[in-house]
């Protein structure tokens, strides 16, 4: 029987296992009343699931509230495109309406992303309803393909619901991202949800109703990995199996331990590009929303020098961490770990990838820099404490001696921040 029907207990939930497994064969069969396809409840109303008022109304009324400042963040362009129609300068007209237009679509956005973090849903005959923003829309059962469960600490789950076709809402696809499955559409929910069980065996009902022949164990994957969500909601653990200590007997070593696999280094490669485009995309909707419109605005060369600048330092933060962790290793009197630290640093950088969903927003919105540069400090300083812990668990140091890693990864990670500052366009001005 998959673990997520499976009687909870005050017992320890199993270590996340390796997303290459495949699901084991579950037991589990649609029985009793359908909860779905064709059935509702003897109410008459089709049968909903939602979060504790507590979970979802905080990030509802952020989500409005940066849309509600985007609106008005307005001011500024729209008084320029005004001081430049009157002058009639064309081309400074066009970068106004550009950057009017963009910052209010990317706010929209942005506020949709953060109140629709935590959807309600509902079980209805022709498919899946999901709350989008301030409507309901639906999705057909056919087009669900895979259900994607990771279990965290507190036998608690996190589901992504995967699915086929056009997305919903632009920010379902975010959602694909942070859940590591690439360009994927899909949508969260997790055991916090109102009767969650409940919940996944009616979303399993009726998509093996619409589609007969189709088992369960075609559509849920357990054990998945979701490296941005395992880091951001449990970092020490997942970061453990990452680097394979979890392996290690206590006294042992991770070198004298047994060979642990090797990622492959386009694998490396590919994980430290997409964490390296993070800032270049803040940095060109920074420039955008403010009028560093490329071929418009007469910036852009600074807005291609300021990309291939971010992306160059982004790339080169791996290698330069690894090496400083293995110079560490070397002085200190142990061997040199490069590959461990190549390996997992990647992984220690995933929860900046959560506080610059905020950047962005603080952005969009035309917040103080200031408040964008110390939120920025904070992920910076948060990434660099996980790699003080995963230094000093490498190599059995005391703290002390492994704040050196600690303080190259905060070296290279502010000199992004600060290259950002320099390159970054200041605004529309008359």
């Amino acid at each position: 029987m998959p673990t997520l029907f499976r009687k909870r207990s005050g017992a320890t939930v199993p270590a996340v296992k390796p997303s290459g497994r495949g699901a084991a064969t579950p037991t589990y069969q649609v029985a009793g009343p359908p909860l779905a396809a064709g059935a509702v409840r003897s109410t008459g109303k089709a049968p909903r699931f939602s979060y504790p008022l507590a979970f979802w109304l905080p990030l509802r009324l952020a989500g409005y509230g940066v849309i509600l400042l985007g609106f008005l963040a307005l001011g500024g362009p729209i008084s320029y495109v005004i001081r430049t129609f009157n002058a009639h300068y064309w081309a400074g007209l066009v970068v106004g309406v550009v950057a009017t237009a963009l910052g209010l679509l990317i706010s929209l956005v942005a506020g949709a992303l953060i109140a629709d973090t935590l959807p309600s849903f509902e079980i209805r005959p022709d498919g899946l309803a999901v709350t989008e923003f301030v409507r309901w829309r639906v999705l057909p059962w056919q087009q669900i393909t895979r259900l994607h469960s990771l279990t965290l600490p507190g036998d608690r789950y996190v589901i992504f619901i995967e699915y086929a076709g056009r997305p919903l809402s632009p920010e379902h696809l975010v959602y694909g991202l942070l859940a590591g499955l690439g360009r994927k559409n899909g949508v969260f929910y997790t055991s916090d949800i109102s009767d969650f069980e409940d919940l996944t065996r009616a979303i399993l009902d009726g998509r093996m109703r619409a589609t007969p022949g189709v088992r369960v164990e075609d559509l849920l994957v357990e054990g998945v990995a979701m490296p941005v969500v395992q880091m951001g909601l449990d970092p020490l653990a997942t970061m453990e199996r990452v680097a394979g200590f979890d392996q290690v007997v206590e006294g042992d070593t991770l070198r004298s331990a047994s060979p642990r696999p090797v990622t492959p280094r386009a694998t490396v490669v590919r994980m430290q590009l997409g964490l390296a485009l993070v800032p270049v995309g803040l940095f060109w909707v920074d420039n955008l929303v403010n009028g560093s419109v490329p071929f418009l605005s007469g910036d852009t060369w600074s807005l291609l020098t300021g990309t291939l600048g971010l992306l160059a330092l982004g790339m080169l933060e791996l290698p330069f961490v690894a090496l400083a962790i293995q110079a560490l290793g070397e002085s200190t009197g142990s061997s040199g770990e490069q590959q461990a630290a190549l390996d997992t640093y990647p992984y220690l950088e995933m929860p900046r990838v959560l506080a610059f969903v905020l950047l962005f927003a603080l952005t969009v919105v035309k917040f103080p820099f200031i408040l964008t540069f110390l939120v920025w400090l904070v992920a910076i300083a948060w990434v660099s404490y996980l790699t003080l812990l995963f230094t000093q668990r490498l190599y059995e140091i005391p703290q002390k001696q492994a704040y050196l890693a600690a303080g190259a990864s905060a070296l290279v990670q502010f000199l992004v921040l600060i290259a950002y500052n320099m390159l970054r366009f200041p605004g529309l001005t008359g």
